[in-house]
């Protein structure tokens, strides 16, 4: 999710694996938006940014790129086995996190959101890059339970 001047406004999501397709959505989506306010606003910088810390939003917690890239991953064995919380704690080793599929702090049955919890001076495909290979590890975790 992206957001402008609020949390959550646009999703550029799709059901499926394609994370590189979606990303180049969100690119063009952003770079349309952009080119939109430097027509009206008649200005070639149109976006309030930071040369160290990057984009500034609304929300401290996505100064930097001001992206959260998340995939919603069924995972039931491995939520059986090892808990939301454990889940957690491998995708913190990986600078992700893990949520409730249905946001923050929602209920977990069987399937969870992970997401890249780093924002602060990383570019957005180092951001992807942790969401994709969590994803997998925690993918691969669940394929190797027995059941």
């Amino acid at each position: 999710s992206s957001g402008i001047n609020a949390e959550w406004p646009l999703r550029p999501g799709e059901q499926g694996g394609d994370i590189p397709s979606v990303f180049d959505r969100l690119g063009r989506g952003a770079a349309a938006v952009e080119k939109g306010l430097q027509e009206v606003t008649k200005r070639d910088e149109v976006y309030m940014s930071h040369p160290v810390l990057g984009m500034i939003t609304c929300c401290p917690t996505n100064i930097g790129t001001g992206m959260r890239g998340s995939v919603h991953i069924i995972i039931p064995k491995l939520i059986a086995k090892i808990g939301f919380e454990g889940i957690d704690k491998v995708a913190r080793s990986m600078n992700c996190q893990a949520r409730g599929s249905t946001g923050e702090h929602s209920e977990v049955i069987d399937r969870v959101d992970i997401s890249n919890w780093r924002r602060l001076g990383y570019p957005e495909y180092n951001l992807v890059e942790d969401m994709i290979k969590c994803v997998n590890v925690i993918s691969q975790m669940e394929d190797e339970i027995d059941g």
